[in-house]
């Protein structure tokens, strides 16, 4: 009995076994990404630390808060709008140095000395409040357009200006036009070094100034304006993008009053991601080298002001008011305010103006702070096992861990209630199985200083679930795939014949393993199968391939413990028929415990190893060639005279593809061996010779 061609195409690469106990870790920034924080801090090794509670220490009846500067004393200094005033708040004192003839204080700085510079909007006014006297002294006015910020920059007050945009110097008492801006406002300002960086409103641009030349232009934002700027220590600037305008309408005097239009939130961007949606505002890492990378864009808040301290980036949004950090190019939520927008951080995040209401806040206390893991997601419904909350913990530290878990992406009603708190190291996760998890750590005193949380690791082992069939494909009668070619070119041999039943195969050891047929060849009497399956816990799989005859009841084994994709089977081991294959897909090479399988079916399929059976019978001057098969169409029939070349000849009735046809062929003159040849559609053929007499 002829052997069966078995082509391996091995898969490569076994993924974890579902038995395997997997782990969520969570120690660096980017693992952390996603978090919610309400007052603990993630620095640049991964690790949590709490921080002061932020205590409100004074609040303002105007509805605009949009300027905060810290003294060295750390004397907080406060500019509000509508009307313009100008508070310092130092402990639970609130004093009010100056109310000013404007809209609004948009800036305030300090020069080296000490004296208190404040730029305001409609109309464009420079104050300075002498170190030591409360008055404050006009130093300048312009005609047109408003002040944005202030900045201290090679020995000289410099000022951000719109409408129309330019940069001023303070020079003898005055302010003097030192560049003009290619955008409607000059924004903000950052000194970095040697260089002053620029945000513009209008086009959304970053522009550098060293001093001297002509402007450049660092970054254009998809925003419409850089609404924040912070200098690093390694001189990388951050710059917050959003869509908006800050000018808040135009002033008309009646009387020597200013009436101005007040909008107390920035308009949400028009920004579109292509996976995200419509973006409200992004982040900027622009490096010392000039190049400028977007990373990270915020869907919803409104980043509209930065700090830089020693653990990251703290970013104030709005419209519901959040304080975010971003460290490692990683963003998480930091802590959140009782007020719509956060307007400005200040000394490295530790005081925090906010509007809606417009108060100010301070980190002042005994550090304190729960923080919320993203939701973690298993892949598949999991069971649960042991977490360990470890880093720099002193005994008696104030650390709880407790978890919940649910079927939604986004924790909701349907998630398993929190667990009870336990102390942080060894904690067994209680929660229900389920696909996510959530974890939460509560930080409160006594915690002493250096102490922090430096690993999560959560344990956790899939619930095993069946592998699916996705595809089982029957291929035509003939083909076979292999990697590479056969030595005779397209002729597969059988070299290596096996002694496992009546299928064998035909085992390639040079080829490599593969998840899919390899290039197409053909081997009379060969059928070959190919399948695709998927286990959702990635489990290695085993296959079993079973044959069965049409009218039969029982399945004969081909294979089993099978790693391959494609196999080619030898029908010449069976009688003709109708036959199909079954395929069984195991997971159990990786749960021996508790396996779970899948199968699927095949189309019915023609073994016909029978060659077509030729009649020729003699009608006048010609031929009368019938050709005929049991199970397969008749594909070609060829003749020829004398072993010339074979002619092709077609179906007397026109039709294709039946079991059965009947050609005519005229008879020569003369004495000639006269053949025919057909071809069924499983490649067997039969040949007929017959002498022609004159």
């Amino acid at each position: 009995m002829r052997r069966v061609l078995f082509a391996l195409l091995l898969l490569g690469g076994a993924p974890a076994q579902a038995t395997e106990t997997r782990h969520f870790v969570l120690d660096t920034p980017r693992a952390l990404a996603g978090s919610t924080g309400r007052g603990v801090a993630i620095f640049p090794d991964g690790s949590l630390r709490p921080l002061p509670p932020l205590v409100t220490v004074a609040k303002f009846d105007e509805p605009l808060g949009l300027a905060l500067v810290i003294a060295e004393d750390g004397t907080a200094y406060v500019g509000t709008g509508h009307p313009a005033r100008v508070w310092k708040v130092k402990g639970t004192s609130k004093d009010l140095l100056a109310e000013v003839k404007a809209d609004q204080i948009t800036a305030l700085a300090f020069d080296p000395d000490g004296n208190l510079f404040v730029a305001t909007a409609a109309p464009a006014l420079l104050l300075r409040f002498a170190r030591t006297t409360r008055t404050p002294e006009e130093v300048a006015r312009l005609s047109e357009g408003n002040l944005w910020d202030l900045a201290w920059y090679r020995g000289a007050l410099v000022v951000a200006a719109g409408n129309p945009g330019r940069l001023l110097r303070l020079s003898k008492g005055a302010l003097q036009e030192v560049a003009k801006v290619p955008d409607r406002h000059a924004r903000c300002l950052a000194v970095n070094g040697d260089d002053l960086m620029i945000g513009t409103s209008g086009h959304g641009l970053i522009l550098r100034w060293d001093g001297v030349n002509p402007l450049g232009v660092v970054y254009d934002s998809s925003f419409s304006e850089i609404a924040a700027l912070a200098a690093a220590p390694d001189h990388v600037v951050w710059a917050a993008g959003l869509t908006g305008d800050p000018s808040l309408g135009k002033a008309a005097k009646e009387e020597g009053e200013v009436t101005v239009t007040v909008s107390e939130s920035p308009t949400p961007a028009a920004a579109v991601d292509k996976e995200k949606g419509p973006l409200t505002s992004e982040i900027v890492r622009v490096l010392p080298s000039g190049a400028a990378i977007t990373v990270h864009k915020f869907a919803k808040q409104i980043a509209g002001t930065l700090c830089w301290n020693e653990g990251g980036l703290v970013i104030g949004t709005g419209l519901e008011g959040e304080l975010w950090q971003l460290v490692d190019g990683s963003a998480a939520q930091l802590d959140t305010v009782s007020a719509t927008q956060v307007v400005r951080v200040a000394d490295g995040g530790r005081w925090v103006l906010t509007q809606a209401p417009v108060a100010l806040l301070h980190r002042d206390g005994r550090p304190r702070g729960a923080f919320l893991s993203p939701p973690l997601d298993a892949g598949q419904p999991a069971r649960w096992g042991t977490a360990r909350v470890s880093g720099a913990l002193p005994a008696g530290a104030g650390c709880t861990v407790r978890f919940r878990s649910g079927a939604a992406a986004t924790p909701d009603e349907t998630w398993s209630t929190w667990t009870d708190p336990a102390p942080c190291g060894d904690a067994i996760v209680a929660a229900p199985p389920a696909r996510y998890l959530q974890w939460q750590t509560e930080l409160q005193p006594p915690w002493s200083e250096g102490a922090s949380v430096g690993h999560v690791d959560v344990a956790y082992r899939q619930l095993n679930v069946p592998p699916t069939v996705k595809e089982f494909t029957a291929h035509d009668p003939g083909e076979v795939f292999l990697k590479g070619p056969p030595p005779s070119e397209r002729v597969v041999e059988v070299q290596h014949p096996d002694l496992t039943g009546i299928f064998t195969t035909l085992d390639d050891e040079s080829q490599e393993r593969q998840d899919r047929p390899g290039k197409k060849y053909y081997r009379i009497g060969y059928q070959s199968l190919s399948w695709r399956v998927e286990d959702p816990n990635g489990d290695p799989l085993r296959f079993t391939v079973e044959v069965q005859r049409q009218g039969a009841e029982n399945w004969w084994t081909v294979r089993a413990n099978l790693e391959t994709t494609v196999l080619a089977l030898d029908t010449q081991a069976l009688p003709d028929g109708l036959y199909r294959f079954r395929l069984t897909a195991s997971d159990a090479a990786g749960n021996p415990d508790a396996p779970m399988s899948g199968q699927a079916l095949s189309r019915w399929v023609v073994v016909d190893n029978t060659p077509p059976q030729i009649a020729v019978t003699k009608q006048g001057d010609s031929w009368q060639v019938t050709v005929t098969d049991a199970l397969s169409p008749v594909t070609r029939v060829e003749w020829n005279r004398d072993a010339d070349t074979w002619h092709a000849v077609a179906p007397e009735d026109g039709t294709l593809g039946g079991r059965s046809q009947r050609c005519r062929i005229l008879i020569a003159v003369g004495r000639h061996v006269f053949a025919v040849r057909a071809v069924d559609d499983h490649h067997n053929r039969a040949t007929v010779a017959i002498e022609e007499a004159p």
